[in-house]
């Protein structure tokens, strides 16, 4: 806006009312007129799974097309037949092909090397070790020494 431009009016503001004023009474809502209805009508009493045959129906005709599925998916191992002659029993033969899928092989090699800082630790771990074994000595001695009454 430009300095030159005034502006606009503010809106008038309602009074404040003071709180803890007493409300306006509220207009009641008109009744609305009871209107009867007639219930939903009921299902038809001819339902296809009313009768038990058409559930059995539907059960050998599920397995059927189970049937028929699992030749279609699982026919595809070769199956030779040979006659013998002389009326000998006919010989089945049946050959599968198995493809074998290559394997992954992960092998590691694991190359530990000792710092000259890990090989002092290692001085020192042994220095406490030792340490330790002739504390431990002392310390059955002397109980042996307590044990037996005997003066250190």
């Amino acid at each position: 806006m430009n300095a030159g431009t005034p502006r606009p009016p503010a809106p008038p503001t309602r009074p404040t009312e003071r709180l803890g004023a007493p409300l306006r009474p509220r207009q009641p809502i008109p009744a609305q007129p009871d209107v009867e209805r007639p219930p939903p009508a009921p299902p038809p009493d001819d339902r296809a799974w009313g009768n038990p045959l058409a559930a059995l129906v539907a059960g050998i005709v599920c397995v059927l097309l189970g049937v028929l599925i699992g030749i279609a998916v699982g026919g595809k191992g070769k199956t030779v037949t040979q006659t013998q002659a002389g009326g000998q029993p006919a010989l089945t033969r049946t050959v599968t092909q198995t493809q074998t899928q290559p394997t992954v092989e992960v092998r590691t090699k694991t190359v530990t090397t000792t710092s000259p800082a890990s090989a002092e630790s290692e001085a020192r771990a042994r220095e406490a070790e030792t340490n330790l074994r002739k504390a431990e000595r002392e310390n059955e001695q002397l109980r042996r020494q307590v044990e037996g009454g005997a003066a250190p």
